[in-house]
């Protein structure tokens, strides 16, 4: 599949997870399959337009939320360290970014002990 497809299926999953969805809520809100949904996010099927705005509304957001991408973050790139950070947590559900958060804080404690 081209690359705007997977893009697309990305952010999709993204967003899906931020709002603690599962394939199968976000497919039966949008009224669609839930394989269906999970082709999508995988890039495996390109979505039509009409899907695309069942999954927005759904998601409850815009369409243009689907196409709006950030750029990758590498180990080059001139960001600060949480800056990345809080790239990497995006998208996140809230228990995950509570889990990472405890996890960094035991691991300074643990640090700060010796």
């Amino acid at each position: 599949m081209s690359s705007i497809v997977i893009l697309v299926g990305e952010k999709i999953r993204a967003l899906r997870q931020h709002r603690d969805l599962s394939q199968e809520k976000l497919a039966f809100k949008a009224g669609l399959n839930t394989s269906y949904i999970g082709q999508v996010e995988r890039g495996e099927k390109s979505a039509t337009v009409v899907s695309l705005e069942k999954i927005a509304i759904a998601l409850d957001v815009d369409i243009e939320e689907m196409f709006r991408f950030d750029k990758e973050v590498s180990e080059e790139t001139e960001l600060s360290y949480i800056e990345k950070i809080a790239y990497e947590l995006k998208g996140r559900s809230e228990e995950e970014q509570a889990t990472i958060y405890n996890f960094v804080k035991q691991m300074l404690w643990f640090r700060d002990k010796k």
